[in-house]
């Protein structure tokens, strides 16, 4: 590096990991399923990975999910395989002093648990959905919900030392692995620093402008952006940014990203389901809905997202099955109690909005400042003796 851009070595490797990890989380001791041959049979891999049974997977998965639930994200951490996260293999390990350096370096940083947590408005919107296998490698996927996303992580699993690990992740937002970031971004560092502070101050900018809300700008400037200088990165980044600034925009994006990749099924799955919940019928949605569970598990998110749709045709009762469902399946997810008042309101069933206000305020402790903020459009409702009534009695 030259002396107006020169950094430390280990501010440079932060900035690498940080950019990485933020940006996919809106992700012999090395990823054993790429150390085998082509050549190699399935049944090899398969043999290799069977010396645990699918309930140990299962049980693995569990505890990394308990995590995040306790707030204990260093335990999760514990089980990265970081040298697998780039692509370094245990001879690339044993050549490169530089490799060896950047791992050393980095690893203080590498704190993937935690940006899982700090996505979350609560622990347990972090829930493990599904074990599966391909080619022989196991793999966990859970879901990540926020009120304005929800995402899909899916983590490869790998065995050291008699013990799993975690050797890769994919990010169903934008179809994006780690490894495939990590690796480009390493090689575009070492290789060509101008060019990768030159990104760093691209995504600098347009955290700026998402931060200001200005999504126009910071989604003119991603568009005219050169071929040569978008990197794996660039395509999550331009859908964040058109799925909050324009509806058509947002489909455009969504329809550039299944282009840049036309074989990614579990990609293609999730871009549907964000299309019809923006453009879709509740059949479209739920058709959607039936083929992302095949990459992604059973959850009940999906019925809250059922009733959203109908609650947009204003379908009411058919939103209310819904909310209800998530409600049965987990009484402590406060979205689905949150837009059923909200459904509720709209019918003018006063009666019926006090009761789930009550509920919510035994199981939740709600602000009443808080909620009255969030009804402001319903000021007969929030004014009346019987809403105050709920929040007096809780004292």
């Amino acid at each position: 590096m030259n002396e107006n851009t020169e950094i430390s070595k280990d501010q440079f490797w932060k900035k690498i990991l940080t950019i990485i990890i933020v940006g996919i989380v809106l992700v012999a001791a090395v990823y054993f399923g790429k150390q085998y041959k082509k050549s190699q049979k399935t049944a090899e891999i398969t043999a290799f990975y069977n010396q645990f049974s699918e309930e140990t997977y299962i049980d693995f998965a569990k505890k990394l999910e308990k995590s995040i639930h306790i707030e204990n994200p260093q335990n999760f951490n514990e089980h990265i395989h970081l040298p697998s996260f780039f692509n370094f293999s245990a001879d690339d390990l044993s050549k490169s002093a530089h490799k060896r350096l950047a791992i050393k370096t980095i690893k203080p940083y590498f704190d993937i648990g935690n940006m899982i947590s700090q996505q979350l408005a609560d622990p347990n919107d972090f829930k493990f959905n599904k074990f599966y296998k391909k080619d022989g490698v196991p793999h966990v996927v859970f879901r990540l919900y926020r009120a304005d996303l929800v995402n899909f992580m899916d983590f490869t699993l790998g065995i050291k030392k008699d013990k799993i690990i975690i050797t890769d992740m994919y990010v169903f937002f934008a179809g994006i692995s780690f490894s495939e970031v990590a690796s480009e971004m390493y090689y575009q560092a070492i290789n060509n620093e101008q060019s990768f502070l030159a990104y760093i101050q691209l995504k600098e900018q347009i955290d700026a402008y998402v931060a200001s809300e200005n999504y126009e700008k910071a989604y003119n400037v991603l568009i005219y952006i050169p071929d040569e200088r978008k990197n794996a990165l660039y395509p999550q980044m331009l859908l964040n940014v058109a799925g909050n600034y324009d509806a058509d925009k947002f489909l455009e994006v969504i329809n550039y990203i299944k282009k840049q990749k036309p074989n990614d099924k579990g990609l293609h799955a999730y871009l549907k389901f964000q299309e019809t919940l923006v453009f879709g019928s509740p059949d479209e949605l739920n058709t959607a809905i039936e083929n992302l569970k095949k990459y992604v598990g059973e959850d009940s998110i999906f019925d809250l997202y059922k009733g959203l749709v109908y609650n947009a045709k204003s379908n009411f009762k058919e939103a209310t099955q819904h909310y209800d469902l998530v409600i049965k399946q987990d009484p402590n997810f406060f979205d689905a109690y949150f837009y059923k008042l909200f459904n509720l309101l709209q019918q003018d069933k006063t009666e019926e909005a006090l009761k789930v206000i009550t509920t919510m305020n035994k199981r939740f402790v709600i602000s009443e400042e808080g909620l009255t903020f969030d009804l402001q459009d319903y000021k007969d409702f929030t004014a009346s003796e019987a809403y105050k009534n709920i929040f007096k009695s809780a004292e």
